[in-house]
């Protein structure tokens, strides 16, 4: 049985998205428990959404939750009693496997490295999620927990890149740095200083600099960028995303001809909607924290935030922080 808590509070559309995520992920998955820390005041709504699905729930009461204004300070400080910050103890206490969250990122972060720490040699834990390509999923870090990093900081992103893959399986992980060239000498300062790092420190696993128009062609494994660049590169390539399948389906409903194939034509719309639709990739890991800890869009709906739900257990069940810290340790002796 796998139980996760899920900080249900701070996203723009209200917690009832998440209560009936966590309900349809129930009823997908028997094996799946929940754990809702939540103001008194919401209780009974929960109750009401998940139904049949209480004796798997855990409803907890917290005094307040974090709100998307508050700096990592105000979090720190201010909010020991906050949905999230029961989820994160609850975590660290060993109650729950691992910890979802829809509020505030820079709250998370602080938050999670005050309740579970942060693995030995990392500075600064980034999250990363896996992106659809040609080929296999590429795995792009930081996407927005840091904005400014060192050359070193980057490396260890290389290295916790690495050793996530190494722990589920995969021993010769191929991991490039994002740039604006793929010549040694293109980028900042600090990406030619990075790139020098990688080809010393992880030798084969490194796959060189790669340019933003070649990061799908399904040939990496992951990409590393600091969290101003990854976040930017995520939200645009979201937005592209979203205007395409609107703009393909708009054009094929104004068609009378086209309307006459609208079982084939619809199908083929969801199997490409399943492959690349910014909702079913939503979920990110906050990787370098001594915990199982991930991070769902604020904007998250209910189909969001379920997607987030399942890529959490899938992960739990392959691979955790445990498996992924001790081939970290291993990759840098």
């Amino acid at each position: 049985m796998v139980t996760i808590a899920v900080d249900a509070m701070g996203g723009d559309l209200g917690p009832r998205v998440a209560f009936r995520a966590c309900r349809a992920l129930m009823k997908n998955d028997p094996d799946v428990e929940v754990i809702l820390p939540l103001e008194e005041s919401l209780h009974a709504a929960a109750r009401k959404i998940l139904g049949k699905y209480q004796p798997r729930t855990r409803l907890v009461s917290c005094g307040e939750h974090v709100r998307m204004d508050d700096t990592p300070r105000q979090a720190l400080k201010e909010r020991s009693d906050s949905s999230m910050s029961v989820c994160l103890a609850l975590h660290a206490s060993g109650e729950a496997d691992g910890v979802l969250s829809i509020g505030n990122t820079g709250a998370l972060l602080v938050l999670a490295r005050k309740h579970l720490g942060a693995l030995h040699g990392v500075d600064r834990p980034a999250l990363a999620t896996q992106l659809p390509t040609k080929g296999r999923p590429l795995l792009m870090m930081d996407l927005g927990a840091n904005i400014c990093m060192t050359s070193e900081q980057l490396l260890q992103l290389g290295f916790l890149a690495a050793a996530w893959y190494k722990a589920g399986g995969n021993e010769q992980p191929r991991v490039a740095l994002l740039n604006i060239g793929t010549e040694p000498g293109k980028g900042t300062d600090t990406i030619k200083a990075a790139g020098a790092l990688f080809n010393d420190q992880l030798g084969s696993l490194y796959a060189g600099f790669r340019e933003g128009d070649r990061l799908f062609d399904g040939d990496l494994d992951a990409v590393i960028c600091d969290g101003y660049s990854g976040n930017i590169t995520l939200k645009t390539t979201e937005g592209l995303i979203e205007w395409l399948l609107d703009m393909m389906g708009s054009e094929l409903r104004s068609s009378l001809a086209l309307r006459w194939f609208y079982p084939l034509w619809k199908a083929t719309m969801r199997r490409i909607d399943r492959q690349v639709s910014p909702a079913r990739h939503g979920g990110a890991m906050l990787l370098g924290i001594a915990g199982n800890v991930a991070k769902t869009h604020g904007k998250s709906d209910e189909r969001s935030f379920r997607y987030a739900l399942e890529y959490m257990v899938r992960q739990l069940r392959t691979r955790d922080y445990q498996a992924m810290e001790a081939e970290f340790l291993k990759i840098t002796g």
